[in-house]
């Protein structure tokens, strides 16, 4: 998911071109561990609105 949401934020702040693929991949070099530790720091808040939205 990080690397399509790297995919679409590079392109529409900087455009498709010929460079587009090295910035798209310096941008999800950024954005990969920012998700996952995005993802490990979030998760307890998650879960819990998880479990109250499901009751």
């Amino acid at each position: 998911m990080s690397a399509f949401v790297a995919a679409v934020v590079t392109a529409i702040n900087t455009g498709v071109d010929r460079g587009y693929p090295a910035r798209w991949l310096l941008a999800w070099i950024i954005a990969g561990p920012a998700a996952i530790v995005a993802a490990y720091v979030f998760r307890p808040l998650a879960w819990r609105l998880a479990r109250r939205l499901a009751r």
